[in-house]
């Protein structure tokens, strides 16, 4: 069952999921050796987490139990502006005691590997971090105005297994590497944030469930499905 909360602004989005993460976090890690989260670039998304780092509790996160990777990721140079772990780090990451062995990177493209290959090495890197199969505890996504979530748009490949490689993506950079449905569905939560207009017609589609143009119709997490909206973005249902 998809949830739906309405927030004021993108800001009060931003804080309500920083608060919601955090928690999740520390009550995760209440009763687990680790947490795994899965995080993801956009305004929305990097504003969440700007706001985690500034959270007052943010300080009673053991980070370093904290397992952390992307949902998608361009594929440019490690350090590029463009990437998502580039805009994660330098709103989070940068700023809590992680543990960098516990952060699970995309390859980037100055690597030497193809597309094809430098998914397959991040498949074989999930197979050693999660024996037992991927799973996280907490998954964040955006969504597109397309519908589209991590980099599963519209009319392409959405790949089975783990990882898919995207070779024509509509929004540049045409290059990219992404968790599948699969990946991503064994998240215990899915959270989707979302915040403007521009969003609107995105958003009435996901909650109507039109899965034949809206890619994001199709995440499901294990025990939650929530998506967090500004009134501007739920301002078509």
């Amino acid at each position: 069952m998809r949830e739906l909360t309405v927030l004021a602004d993108r800001a009060a989005v931003e804080q309500s999921v920083a608060e919601l993460l955090v928690k999740e976090i520390i009550d995760v890690l209440a009763i687990r050796d680790e947490c795994t989260i899965v995080l993801t670039g956009g305004t929305v998304g990097i504003g969440t987490l700007h706001a985690v780092a500034r959270s007052p509790r943010c300080a009673d996160v053991s980070w370093d139990r904290v397992r952390i990777l992307w949902g998608d990721e361009r594929y440019v140079p490690a350090g590029h502006t463009d990437r998502n772990d580039e805009q994660v780090d330098e709103a989070l990451l940068r700023h809590v005691p992680v543990d960098s062995r516990k952060v699970l990177r995309f390859p980037s493209s100055d690597s030497g590997l193809s597309l094809e290959t430098a998914a397959g090495e991040f498949t074989k890197m999930l197979v050693l971090e999660f024996p037992d199969g991927f799973h996280a505890d907490v998954t964040l996504c955006g969504i597109g105005p397309d519908g589209h979530v991590a980099s599963l748009f519209p009319g392409l490949d959405h790949g089975t297994g783990t990882v898919v490689a995207v070779h024509h993506s509509p929004k540049p950079p045409a290059e990219r590497l992404s968790l599948t449905f699969e990946a991503l569905n064994s998240s215990r939560k899915i959270w989707i944030v979302c915040a403007g207009t521009d969003k609107a017609e995105a958003v009435h589609r996901l909650m109507t469930d039109d899965a034949e143009t809206t890619p994001a119709v199709h995440l499901k997490g294990l025990e939650e499905t929530k998506v967090f909206a500004d009134t501007s973005a739920a301002s078509a249902l």
